[in-house]
């Protein structure tokens, strides 16, 4: 039997190792770490931060044949050193693992030719560096490396679509609406609108590829994504052209409709508001008057699978589920029609 499995490197935060959704997935990692001034490496890739696991699951959700090899380089922070990534890369030198994540970036161009050198031996050996931009910033490393697919997030005009240009510095602009993604400690949470989520997306997107095309080349995989991209060549002005706005879905449910008094119910005593308090009509639920964050969205929903009886597919829930007390109902209402 074809084996359409295909292993991807996840150089990141590490991994939470007995999540439901991942262990299936994960086939081992290694840890790097700095420990007066030796780099030391050892097998305890548990994720600290929920980073790594986030990205993972960011992955499996566009694939989800993904065999995961864990490289932690993150610590509980989210930083790390450059003489630390630099190690992880050299050691996937003598990997069999063709594809690697990169959601984290360097963004000072000191001494990066050491960098640049070992990116361009992994590229030599036909493997496929995706790597995030650094959020906020036109450039940073490896990203725009011409051996490495660089990417950066945006919020497109049609959802999960994605724009790409083999001949642009960062040629891949994904779009990163924010949605449940795997978090430690066998959680979800809200991830997403930046360019880490993006480049997980396409680093799933193109295990799919390699699925079925093993040996595609590095240029024959850089056709392949310019032919399923939305589009191919684009000026700043096109960002504003091409964002789209949430549907609020004002008035689609009454305000005596018991799923939305129910829902409404619930997240007042998660963002310990008022009971009496309307603002959760008026307001979206992400103002600062309401408090909903992307931590606290897998709360809100634990705690509505509790009043109405109902499972919810967590990774197939967006931000714009969680835009306003109507879309929120309008989730609980399908679940309960579904259930």
């Amino acid at each position: 039997m074809l084996n359409n499995k295909v292993k991807v490197a996840l150089v990141d935060s590490g991994i939470d190792i007995n999540h439901d959704y991942l262990k299936g997935n994960i086939i081992g990692g290694i840890s790097f770490e700095c420990d007066n001034d030796y780099i030391i490496a050892t097998d305890n890739y548990e994720d600290e931060n929920g980073h790594g696991t986030s990205c993972a699951s960011s992955i499996k959700r566009e694939f989800d044949d993904v065999e995961i090899f864990v490289v932690k380089v993150l610590g509980k922070n989210g930083r790390t050193s450059r003489q630390i990534f630099e190690e992880a890369l050299k050691y996937l030198l003598n990997m069999d693992i063709r594809l690697i994540n990169l959601s984290l970036s360097v963004t000072t161009n000191e001494m990066i030719q050491d960098l640049h050198e070992i990116c361009d031996e992994l590229y030599r050996q036909g493997k496929i560096i995706v790597c995030s931009l650094a959020n906020g910033f036109e450039e940073s490393y490896p990203a725009v490396f011409n051996n490495v697919i660089g990417v950066k997030g945006f919020i497109l005009e049609s959802e999960n679509s994605f724009w790409y240009n083999k001949d642009k510095r960062i040629q891949c602009i994904m779009d990163n609406n924010p949605y449940m993604n795997c978090n430690i400690n066998n959680s979800y949470r809200l991830f997403g609108k930046c360019n880490s989520q993006s480049t997980a997306k396409l680093t799933g997107i193109i295990a799919r590829i390699l699925s079925k095309k093993h040996d595609i080349t590095f240029e024959e995989l850089n056709n392949e994504l310019e032919n399923l991209a939305v589009k191919n060549d684009w000026e700043d002005k096109d960002f504003l052209a091409s964002k789209r706005y949430p549907d609020f879905k004002e008035g689609l449910y009454d305000k005596d409709n018991s799923i939305l008094l129910g829902t409404a119910n619930v997240v007042k005593e998660v963002l310990k508001l008022n009971k009496s308090d309307d603002d959760i009509y008026k307001y979206s639920l992400f103002n600062r008057k309401i408090g909903l964050n992307n931590d606290n969205c897998y709360e809100v929903l634990k705690k509505l699978e509790e009043k109405f009886d109902i499972k919810f597919d967590y990774l197939s829930i967006s931000r714009y589920d969680f835009v306003s007390i109507q879309t929120l109902t309008d989730l609980v209402a399908k679940n309960i029609l579904n259930s």
